[in-house]
This record gives structure tokens, C-alpha cells and sequence, in this order.
């Protein structure tokens, strides 16, 4: 991919992202009016590119700006954990609850449904506020909500405030990781299912109104394929989820986790990763099918804060 050849039918200027094997860094977009060129050029980039995109902007997204990106992904999902069972426990009374009423509910407390705030600071003031202390540390290699039947497949991120060391972002392409595995160990996988945790997220912290599991056999999260189809590229991608409460269905849990240990190892080889380090403005978008992610720790004494957006997603294909 050059520049000459991304910039014929846009204006935004498309290139590798410095540092990596995968992903591509997009200058000169205007969220707020995207043309049909935009948007081809932009698919392009992502399909060539492995399906992770650094969207540069220099300055701050208004939330329509974000959704406006979003939309040339797919179409808007929730937030995680505003919308009973997406990341979010049922409370009890609530089991008859509609998603009209939910989204009429959180709408009228001025809440955006589709915005997720991460991070230390009030998204409002910009005050800071408090948090578990696990927040800072290090956040564990995961797909998102990857614990429900249909997974989002793009997820948005937009750096707001970052800080000047640390908090950085691991990217891990799994179609990289699949394509490297070696023919028995894909003849392995073929058929075998990995349940997804939706106890914890990835920070470790206990999800609101979830009660730990005696173990991985009884950790609530939906079973997908340990290898699945990227319908958008035809490709095949190691998909894993998160390691905490992991499990192969089926198998001994000492067998489980022998394989599953065995699989992230392969999964996160450095060949297969990229380390971003924010700036603020930047909009970094990926696809779960074939990505994984992580989040660097970084000082208790500095402030972090993301935008996040997600699209609707697919039932999970099985490679054949």
C-alpha cells in the first residue's frame, strides 16, 4: 500500500503503521463528512492491513464525530455493562425488562447507550475519581465481550487524556497467530470450543453483580470455536477470548488448561504483536475476529481517559 495509490480517489492519506507488521495510520479524514472514496479507502487499508486502523486526528472527536466513524464499521452496539446481560448481570425484577425500556431509562439520565467511558476521570469535569486499584496495572490479553453468543466486531477507541508514560495499547493478530500454527495442532482444534468468562473483566476486577466461580468448569461465558472464519477477508483467526476462567469444553480441566497454555503461548508471540503508545485525538479501531488487545500499566498518580464505541456483531463461524 503506498501513499500515491490511497490518496486517487480520497483525500486521506493512508500508510503502514510505523513500528508494526500489521495495521494501518490514516491522516486528513473528516469524521463529520466522509465520502463514498473515504469509506473504500478505509476498507481497503483494513483488509490489507490486517483489520487494525490508527485514525490520527490531532484533536478531540464530538461524540457525533465518533459515531460517524463508527458507522463506517458497522452497525452501533451498546456499551458494555449498561444493558442487562451484555457485560452486565440481570438484576433481579428487572428479568422482563425490555431494551426499549433500558435505553429510555439510561437516555434519561442524559447517558449516551453506545459510549463506553474508560478510565480515572469524570468524562463530564474531567475531575478525577476513584477507582480499583487494579485500573492501573496491567490488563490482561482479550477480546471484547467476547463472552456473549454474538460479539461485537469493531471496537473504537478515542484517547481523550492520556498519560506521558505507560498506559499503552497491545495488538496480537490471530490470523497471523492461526496461520502459523503447525497442521497437528490445527487438526487439534478443529471442533473444540472455548468457553469466554464474563466474571471478570479484563483488569481482573469482578464484574457488577457477578459471584466468582468455583472454578473454570462452572465460570459463566458462552463457548466458541477455537478457530473461527473472518467472513470480510476469508481468513482464519485463533480466537481465544481472555486466559482468566478459560476453559475447553469437554476436557479435563488439567487437559484444558495444558492446551490453553499452550495456545496463548503461540497466540501472543512478539511477531504476532504491536505496542501502540497513544496521542491524544488518535482513534484506534480493530476487529475482534482477528485481533486481541491488552493495556500496559501505568502510575497511580496520572490520569487516563477513553472513548469507546463498538459495532453489532456476527454469529461466531467455525473454521472448516
Amino acid at each position: 500500500m503506498s501513499k500515491s495509490t490511497a490518496t486517487l480517489t480520497s483525500s486521506i492519506q493512508v500508510q503502514h503503521l510505523p513500528g508494526a507488521r500489521f495495521g494501518a495510520l490514516i491522516e486528513g479524514l473528516e469524521p463529520a463528512h466522509l465520502s463514498q472514496a473515504d469509506k473504500a479507502a478505509i476498507w481497503d487499508a483494513y483488509k490489507e492491513r490486517h483489520g487494525l486502523i490508527c485514525f490520527d486526528f490531532g484533536h478531540l472527536l464530538t461524540a457525533d464525530e465518533l459515531h460517524a466513524l463508527t458507522a463506517v464499521f458497522g452497525e452501533n452496539e451498546f456499551a458494555p455493562g449498561l444493558i442487562n446481560g451484555l457485560g452486565k448481570a440481570i438484576p433481579e425484577g428487572e428479568e422482563d425488562l425490555s431494551i426499549e425500556d433500558q435505553v429510555a431509562r439510561i437516555r434519561s439520565t442524559g447517558r449516551d447507550p453506545y459510549m463506553a467511558y474508560i478510565g480515572n476521570l469524570n468524562p463530564e469535569t474531567l475531575d478525577a475519581k476513584p477507582v480499583d486499584r487494579k485500573f492501573f496495572g496491567e490488563w490482561e490479553w482479550h477480546t471484547d465481550m467476547s463472552y456473549v453468543e454474538v460479539p461485537p466486531t469493531f471496537s473504537l477507541l478515542h484517547a481523550r487524556v492520556v498519560p506521558d508514560d505507560g498506559g499503552d495499547t497491545g495488538f496480537c493478530s490471530q490470523v497471523m497467530a492461526a496461520r502459523a500454527l503447525s497442521s497437528e495442532r490445527r487438526q487439534q482444534l478443529r471442533g473444540l470450543r472455548i468457553k469466554h468468562d464474563s466474571t471478570y473483566g479484563s483488569s481482573g476486577i469482578l464484574r457488577p453483580g457477578m459471584t466468582a466461580p468455583p472454578s473454570p468448569v462452572e465460570a459463566l461465558g458462552y463457548a466458541h470455536p477455537a478457530l473461527r472464519m473472518v467472513p470480510s477477508t476469508d481468513e482464519e483467526a485463533l480466537f481465544l477470548g481472555r486466559p482468566t476462567n478459560a476453559y475447553v469444553m469437554g476436557m479435563a480441566l488439567d487437559e484444558s488448561e495444558t492446551l490453553l497454555d499452550a495456545l496463548w503461548a503461540h497466540a501472543t508471540q512478539p511477531q504476532f504483536c504491536y505496542r501502540h503508545q497513544w496521542k491524544v485525538g488518535q482513534v484506534v479501531v480493530w476487529d475482534n475476529r482477528m485481533m486481541l488487545h491488552m493495556r500496559y500499566p501505568f502510575d497511580e498518580t496520572k490520569a487516563r481517559l477513553m472513548w469507546r464505541t463498538q459495532t453489532k456483531g456476527e454469529a461466531v463461524i467455525a473454521a472448516a
